[in-house]
């Protein structure tokens, strides 16, 4: 779970400079842009979907202590809510790209970045332990599976090259090893390249191979 919270706290970190960046006017860089923010909100939606489903209505049930899992619900309302002005001042971005447009998107994605921040840190530092005490593996790993559902087959390999990019080096050869064999080898003949084309695609530059060699900081 904590490398997939880091992978969503990069990715929506760096919305708000890719959007002010676009050049005034340029509507397909606005609409490439506006297609990765909405495959991004719709998997952090089903994120916490995983989680208002089958995981916070357990915790309810075992914890004495249900203060801090309900302030985790809230703080899931709040973020949908800035997912939803997000949505909204993005399509309105994608049809003019105009500058303007941009900014109070910026705006609104850079407070949506603050508040996914706190509440995962909250996540790991309150929740996951609890899951870990109080949930069966069975329990744990059905909150994995509604998640990863959402996210299409054709995009699964650019998925996992995003949180790999996030990931440690330790993280990563952990990840990796406890992926399925065929997943593995459709990553290093295929995923790879799929992964760097999409970077590109969205960032404007290579990602420097940041996904073979990993950061050794974190």
């Amino acid at each position: 779970m904590v490398i997939i919270h880091q992978c969503f706290r990069d990715r929506f970190a760096a919305m708000p400079s890719l959007i002010t960046a676009v050049p005034d006017g340029d509507t397909d860089r606005a609409g490439v842009l506006v297609d990765f923010l909405i495959e991004l909100t719709t998997a952090l939606h089903h994120h916490h979907i995983a989680e208002d489903e089958a995981l916070w209505p357990l915790l309810l049930n075992r914890v004495d202590d249900t203060s801090a899992i309900l302030t985790m619900e809230e703080q899931h309302e709040r973020i949908g809510e800035l997912i939803d002005r997000a949505l909204a001042q993005a399509s309105a971005f994608r049809t003019s790209a105009r500058e303007h447009r941009g900014e109070q998107l910026a705006v609104t994605l850079t407070a949506l970045s603050a508040a996914l921040n706190a509440h995962l840190d909250d996540e790991e530092a309150v929740a996951l332990p609890l899951a870990e005490k109080h949930l069966t593996v069975a329990e744990w790993a059905h909150v994995g599976e509604i998640g990863h559902a959402s996210i299409p087959k054709d995009r699964m390999l650019v998925f996992l090259g995003y949180i790999l990019l996030s990931a440690t080096d330790r993280q990563r050869a952990y990840f990796l090893a406890q992926s399925p064999l065929p997943a593995r080898i459709a990553w290093k003949v295929l995923g790879r390249r799929k992964f760097e084309a999409d970077y590109q695609r969205v960032h404007g530059h290579p990602s420097k191979n940041a996904v073979s060699a990993g950061p050794t900081s974190r």
